[in-house]
């Protein structure tokens, strides 16, 4: 049993306790309990000390974990894995992630937030295990070390109670607000969106028709030309009974329910080759993503085959010279949500494919910028990737993203521009972009 030292603030260790430490040659230490870890034992493992802060370190140190960003309504959670330095909470960011924070519950805010960072150490293992300590060693000294911040401290009773106090009356209202006005999506087209950011205010949209917006919903819309015609899949969701099948829709309104499940069915991904069309569309309730192919398109549908035996989230294929990739999100554990972790897989063929995580996964670790939100595009010879920004709410807007690099062994990606709604104009939120001749179809939020 080795203790270390204590004194005010640091905990040291003796010189006969680090030779004890230093025999087992240790690649990493993961701190757990201590206080602030000072002295030669930082320099001890060859990989260093690694330790855990459950929130966003450029935003606040201290404690307790997870709580006071729903006590201060910060929208996003923030976790990062840290190689610990003499500085407080200023060493090197080994893994950071950001999950939209619970405004209802620290229970819940912090029980997520500690299922998702228990998988950080093998994450960054598996990627000095692939890329070699050396070159790790590199990366990691290019990355910048968290800016100092705010140091915040465990409640006092006053703050406690207030705190919880407004936090019971928010719940109160969110529920009253949520049966008032339920949530509700409408489709509706753009103009053509400038490759920069942009704000859509109501009067810019060209809504299609609902005829029982009191009952249903439609979302998640995927165009295409039939016959000279504008129609799309959607999602039509049932508000009474809580559940989502697959609808066509035209311009003028009209639709008709074209796949329909026991389980909960969205984002009707739409796929073309060799003549045939084939509907991607999502199905995590039913625990895998199965693709149906049309026997008389758009019409009619048949199941082919499972494409992915994996409970899954808004699959979203693009085809290369390679082969196949499908994004697709993923909870890293059941208590996780499905907004935060993107992942990539591989398959040269999609008939009977046999799908290879990438190596990078989860390749976007941050629920501003995960979750995909429609097809891949090109522009001026640039690959474009929509993704949903959850951070303030569900679907609460867009980033798209430019894929800088795509290959077996690497991905990169950097926000090229966002799209957002103008809130004032009653529209709260877009989850879905996708371009159509020249304009832009999209849905938006709204309670009702």
């Amino acid at each position: 049993m080795i203790n270390p030292i204590q004194k005010k603030y640091r905990d040291y260790f003796l010189e006969s306790d680090l030779k004890q430490i230093a025999r087992l040659k240790p690649d990493i230490l993961i701190r757990f309990g201590f206080r602030i870890l000072s002295g030669p034992i930082l320099n001890l493992p060859h990989l260093g000390i690694w330790s855990f802060h459950h929130g966003d370190p450029q935003i606040y140190r201290g404690g307790p974990p997870a709580f006071w960003e729903v006590i201060r309504q910060i929208p996003a959670t923030g976790c990062v894995l840290m190689q610990l330095n003499e500085d407080l909470d200023q060493g090197k960011v080994l893994y950071q992630t950001h999950t939209q924070t619970d405004p209802l519950s620290v229970q819940r805010n912090a029980n997520k937030l500690f299922w998702m960072s228990s998988f950080f150490p093998l994450r960054v293992l598996k990627e000095i295990d692939r890329i070699g300590a050396d070159r790790w060693k590199e990366r990691i000294e290019k990355k910048s070390i968290a800016p100092p911040s705010p140091l915040w401290k465990n409640p006092k009773s006053f703050e406690l109670t207030k705190g919880l106090g407004n936090l019971f009356l928010r719940n109160l209202k969110r529920k009253l607000l949520e049966i008032k006005y339920p949530a509700h999506w409408e489709v509706g087209l753009v103009s053509t969106l400038p490759l920069s950011n942009q704000v859509i205010s109501k009067q810019e949209i060209n809504f299609f028709t609902n005829s029982e917006p009191s009952t249903t919903y439609f979302a998640d819309p995927f165009p295409f030309f039939h016959q000279g015609k504008l129609m799309f899949f959607a999602e039509l969701f049932d508000k009474k009974k809580g559940k989502g099948n697959i609808a066509l829709l035209n311009e003028e309104g009209n639709h008709q329910v074209i796949l329909e499940k026991p389980y909960h069915l969205s984002y009707p991904f739409l796929w073309e080759e060799d003549g045939n069309y084939y509907l991607l569309p999502e199905s995590a309730e039913a625990g895998q993503i199965m693709v149906y192919r049309s026997t008389n398109f758009p019409f009619s549908w048949d199941k082919t085959q499972i494409l992915f035996p994996e409970e899954a989230y808004d699959p979203t294929l693009w085809k290369t010279e390679q082969g196949y990739w499908l994004f697709v999100n993923q909870k890293c554990h059941p208590a996780c949500s499905p907004f935060d972790e993107l992942n990539l897989y591989f398959s040269p063929s999609l008939v009977k494919a046999k799908w290879t995580p990438h190596p990078k996964n989860p390749i976007v670790s941050d629920v501003r910028g995960a979750r995909p939100a429609g097809r891949l595009f090109e522009k001026d010879g640039k690959l474009f990737r929509p993704a949903q920004d959850s951070e303030r709410r569900y679907g609460h807007r867009i980033r798209v993203m430019e894929i800088k690099k795509l290959d077996l062994y690497e991905y990169l990606e950097e926000e090229a521009f966002h799209v957002e709604p103008d809130e004032t104009s009653g529209i709260l939120g877009i989850h879905t972009l996708n371009q159509v001749g020249d304009h832009w179809i999209m849905d938006f939020y709204s309670r009702k």
